[in-house]
């Protein structure tokens, strides 16, 4: 499997700037936390000890902690940004700025490891997903949320076509197949997987662009200046409207992943 060239500090850094905007963007992100909220409510009702990898700004824990009082809850993102936002969402959980790849706790620590919207941005799941089984006690659930293969496939194909793709290449996201794959690889029964399509309307593809960066997710692979250069950029956007552009504006699709798996 393609390695993805992420650079992690300048992921940490772009989503430290967006964290305190980042709520009022982010609207897929929204729709993705309702449903593992009604996954966790399937799969995990008994869950006391639960970590939130990725936490961005803790507005998943904070609505977790609301419906189960009591909860023993802990969470982790790269951003420090965000592990601020997290903390005054959610100041009934222990917040810390980690990497999924290395978490700082025991091994078993938690009945339930949850993670939405993140693992897209590691240069692969394999090592997070690897980390969560070994924090899980026996029987302790991880569910699992990111962004799979056919997303933002409208700006994806227009950048290719503009050859964007020869000079720097794309990130590249996961098959739902390959999500079974890498759960199980990690030693995790799978419970689980189900995918959707989640389609933001935008006026223009600059508003996707500018979007993008709003959330902080634009500065992904080392050596992506907006789209790579202006020329790439500006035919990118040309070929994105002649395809995509109506009355609504703009599509941009969302591929949303989502797995429940069990330690043994």
């Amino acid at each position: 499997m393609r390695v993805n060239p992420v650079d992690k500090r300048r992921v940490g850094a772009a989503f430290s700037r967006s964290a305190g905007a980042y709520d009022a963007r982010a609207e897929v992100q929204r729709v993705v936390q309702d449903r593992v909220l009604a996954l966790l409510d399937e799969a995990a009702p008994g869950a006391r000890r639960v970590l939130d990898v990725g936490a961005g700004t803790g507005a998943l824990l904070a609505r977790l902690l609301a419906a189960r009082p009591g909860l023993s809850a802990s969470a982790v993102d790269l951003a420090p940004g965000m592990c601020g936002t997290a903390r005054r969402a959610a100041p009934g959980a222990a917040v810390s700025a980690a990497d999924a790849e290395a978490l700082p706790f025991r091994d078993g620590a938690f009945d339930l490891v949850v993670t939405t919207s993140t693992l897209q941005w590691l240069p692969r799941v394999a090592p997070a997903l690897e980390e969560a089984r070994r924090v899980l006690a026996p029987g302790g659930v991880l569910c699992v949320a990111l962004f799979g293969a056919r997303t933002l496939f409208e700006l994806r194909e227009a950048w290719r076509e503009a050859g964007g793709e020869r000079a720097l290449g794309t990130h590249r996201f996961l098959a739902r197949e390959e999500l079974a794959a890498a759960l199980a690889a990690a030693g995790l029964a799978v419970e689980e997987t189900r995918d959707e399509e989640l389609v933001e309307r935008h006026p223009d593809a600059r508003a996707v662009l500018r979007a993008l960066k709003a959330v902080g997710a634009s500065n992904a692979v080392p050596g992506r200046a907006g789209l790579g250069g202006r020329r790439a950029t500006l035919e990118t956007i040309r070929r994105y409207e002649a395809r995509h552009l109506g009355p609504a504006g703009v599509p941009a699709t969302y591929h949303v992943l989502y797995g429940v798996a069990r330690r043994r």
